[in-house]
């Protein structure tokens, strides 16, 4: 009994106060019980009714009292119960009402507290959700870019696809980093250097397509091509006037502009952004369209190569005529046009009267100088479809489609005078003749090793008759 009352020690008025005073108001109901019943049947005598009747009326109030006191602890404890499995269900916006200082009432807002927290943690970890969601995206972007400038990559490596297609999936690419994104290539046309559209992605042609940027000017991205330097703008960067203006003129939010060059020559301009307002470039951003801009270079220098190439395969290094390879192959093509549709093909073979003789006398740089002017004549009194090739050090060749014998002669014979006319030396006082074989498909042959031999042929006749003429 000691160690059961030893559990209920009165250490304040809290909540083992209030149960000791429930336990001890309810006991004497049956303690007034047994009082009534030794009172009756042990001591009859006792006839006091009014003091046994009071006796009762107060056990029945102090039960009473006793009920009150514990409903009063119960209540609490059972909407606290309620409250708990509603905020355990998950409405963590519900709050316990405490309305005392005992253990139910730090219980209450001990609970109030958990669910706080239980609340705070939720919500970040929501906003950790929200972000993570957007770091996926981010990274899918990514993906998708690096992805792309690998496809690029492998494409220019094949060199299967035209130069044309590879900077528009460039360019669209690159635009596709930002969410509504554009993006506008500007590459130079000509010797001028001035940079015009080559391509472009989701972008208006009245806002960015009409721009030219003057290889001479002076303007935003004149300024930004000539320094070479990356340039971003965009909300978190000081915009000078007329930059703002340029903003404003062609309706943009935010720009990130990289020029293109290789070496000692700028040859072109890679501006790509989005539509969106209030948009911050990141360094990753900015870091994936230089890789582009990177891609993009290598794209444009290695057609350039290429075009080199073909052209120096194709071309005479000292007259910039075709070579002899290209001219013969061109013959072919063009005896086997001739004979499907049923039109003529003529060809003439030239050569220069003494030049061993003249290179002899002048020395070599008078000769290669004497070869150019020589070549620019011919190539001037060529006929406007004809194809005019050097074939040897003192011997040209011209292809002439749609023409016959007695065309193509005509043609030779007013080359002929004219050279016999024209001092290409002028310093020297020189005058060189030339002597002309005509040939004609198909009078002369149905290949072009045949039409070629036939007018060689008619060359050496040429010559043998006194040099200076044409023969057919």
């Amino acid at each position: 009994m000691k160690q059961v009352f030893r559990g209920f020690q009165i250490t304040n008025k809290g909540l083992r106060y209030k149960l000791i005073l429930a336990f001890s108001l309810m006991s004497i109901i049956p303690l007034l019980a047994c009082t009534y019943l030794i009172s009756v049947y042990i001591f009859p005598h006792a006839e006091n009714i009014v003091h046994v009747s009071m006796v009762i009326l107060m056990a029945i109030l102090i039960a009473l009292l006793g009920l009150i006191s514990a409903k009063r602890f119960v209540d609490p404890v059972v909407d606290m119960a309620s409250e708990a499995r509603i905020i355990a269900s998950g409405e963590y916006d519900r709050k316990i009402e405490v309305e005392s200082d005992d253990e139910v009432g730090n219980l209450g807002s001990s609970i109030n507290v958990m669910t706080q927290r239980i609340k705070t943690n939720l919500e970040e970890l929501k906003s950790y959700g929200q972000r993570m969601r957007e770091i996926n995206v981010e990274v899918h972007k990514k993906v998708l870019a690096l992805s792309s400038l690998l496809q690029i990559g492998d494409i220019i490596s094949a060199g299967s696809v035209q130069i044309d297609s590879l900077l528009e999936l460039a360019v669209e690419k690159a635009g596709m980093i930002f969410d509504n994104g554009f993006g506008v290539l500007y590459l130079a046309k000509d010797e001028s250097g001035d940079q015009l559209v080559k391509t472009s992605y989701n972008v208006d042609k009245e806002i960015l397509e009409s721009i030219i940027i003057k290889h001479e000017g002076r303007g935003v991205l004149e300024d930004i091509s000539h320094s070479r330097s990356v340039t971003a703008v965009d909300k978190s960067t000081r915009h000078s006037k007329d930059v703002q203006a340029f903003m404003e003129e062609h309706n943009l939010k935010n720009m990130l502009v990289m020029p293109l060059y290789t070496g000692k020559r700028d040859f072109g301009t890679l501006v790509v952004g989005t539509k969106s307002p209030d948009f911050k470039f990141k360094n990753d951003d900015i870091d994936l369209v230089k890789v582009f801009a990177k891609q993009i270079s290598i794209a444009v220098e290695s057609d350039m190569l290429s075009k080199k190439t073909e052209e120096l395969a194709i071309k005479d290094e000292l007259t910039d005529l075709y070579n002899k390879n290209f001219i013969e192959s061109r013959l072919e093509d063009e005896i086997k046009r001739a004979i499907f549709y049923q039109r003529p093909c003529s060809f003439l073979v030239i050569n220069i009267d003494n030049f061993k003789a003249f290179r002899e006398i002048h020395g070599d740089l008078a000769a290669e100088e004497m070869i150019k002017k020589m070549a620019k004549l011919v190539k001037d009194g060529a006929a406007p479809i004809a194809k005019v090739a050097r074939i040897d050090v003192d011997e040209f060749a011209m292809l002439i489609p749609e023409k016959n014998k007695k065309e193509a002669t005509l043609l030779a014979e007013e080359l002929r005078r004219r050279i016999e006319e024209t001092s290409l030396m002028k310093e020297l006082k020189t005058k060189l003749t030339v002597s002309i074989g005509v040939s004609e498909n198909p009078i002369d042959g149905a290949t072009a090793d045949e039409i070629l031999k036939k007018a060689e042929e008619n060359l050496r006749q040429a010559k043998s008759a006194g040099k200076n003429r044409v023969f057919a």
